[in-house]
């Protein structure tokens, strides 16, 4: 082969590389890795509030009974003026029968991070952490675009995938601005789990909030209250797309049954799922008191 060609082939495919992780990067507003994104050490909610006085609420579906070791996942990235003591955020949770769990998205919390901007998380629920809310144990990958605690650009949109990692047993997050723009951003290894550690059973995704009873309760989604039909001319809620399955050989699988938690009728609504990718609209204003 001519030596011109292979180095203009060598050329085209680096520079295809690098728009990917561009595009990745430019979809979160960030070009680089923010400094000052440090997450806090300690548990907000459970330093400054009595848990009995902290309500919640979920306007989500949750797959019944299915092993598999990946899941795909979009949504858009919105932001919300709310006060310490109010937190939102849209996610998807992969879980097994063992209550363990993976869960990653964008969150506004005040209360954990001392401001109101959207941030990336990621945090899982396995040995040695009941509480769902564990951070440490999750393992960035080195010069990762992305990482838990870092701001996010609203209006952006985000593809989140989890796979499980045939050779090591670990669940790798990907995250980007699309499915075909993925980055590896970091690893929940092995030996956090039991029954995650061979597979997953069941996927959960949409919105949930938390409050304290003395507040109402913030936004969900966009802040749009969710319904199958949107009257014309009216905004549309908060959308979730590109929902399946993962095969290990990288198959795509649609979700066949599933079931729904919502609270809060009043302030949160949540639309039925249609498609091939099993769409569907959530959240809502909120305002709800306990």
């Amino acid at each position: 082969m001519d030596s011109k060609l292979c180095f203009g082939m060598v050329v085209l495919c680096l520079c295809t590389f690098i728009i990917g992780e561009v595009q990745a990067k430019e979809v979160h507003g960030l070009g680089s890795r923010k400094t000052g994104s440090k997450l806090p050490d300690f548990d907000a909610w459970t330093e400054f509030a009595n848990p009995d006085d902290i309500l919640t609420a979920r306007s989500a579906y949750f797959t019944t009974n299915h092993d598999f070791t990946g899941f795909i996942g979009s949504m858009t990235v919105y932001n919300h003026n709310i006060r310490k003591g109010q937190m939102t955020r849209s996610y998807i949770s992969i879980q097994s029968n063992a209550n363990e769990e993976i869960t990653a998205g964008w969150v506004v919390d005040p209360w954990t991070f001392g401001d109101s901007r959207t941030r990336f998380f990621a945090q899982w629920k396995g040995v040695g952490c009941p509480n769902s809310e564990c951070r440490n144990g999750f393992v960035p990958k080195q010069s990762a675009y992305l990482a838990p605690g870092d701001p996010l650009d609203a209006g952006n949109h985000m593809t989140l995938k989890f796979l499980k990692d045939v050779g090591t047993g670990d669940w790798i997050l990907y995250a980007g601005a699309s499915i075909n723009f993925l980055s590896e951003i970091g690893r929940f290894p092995k030996s956090l789990f039991t029954q995650l550690a061979v597979q997953a059973n069941h996927a959960e995704y949409g919105g949930s909030v938390k409050f304290i009873n003395s507040l109402s309760s913030p936004p969900m989604g966009n802040g749009v209250f969710a319904r199958n039909i949107v009257p014309a001319g009216q905004p549309w809620p908060a959308m979730m797309t590109g929902l399946y399955y993962v095969r290990p050989d990288g198959v795509f699988v649609s979700i066949n049954s599933y079931s729904y938690k919502l609270g809060y009728l009043n302030c949160y609504g949540l639309g039925k799922p249609t498609g091939s990718d099993d769409h569907f609209v959530y959240g809502g204003p909120g305002g709800c008191f306990s």
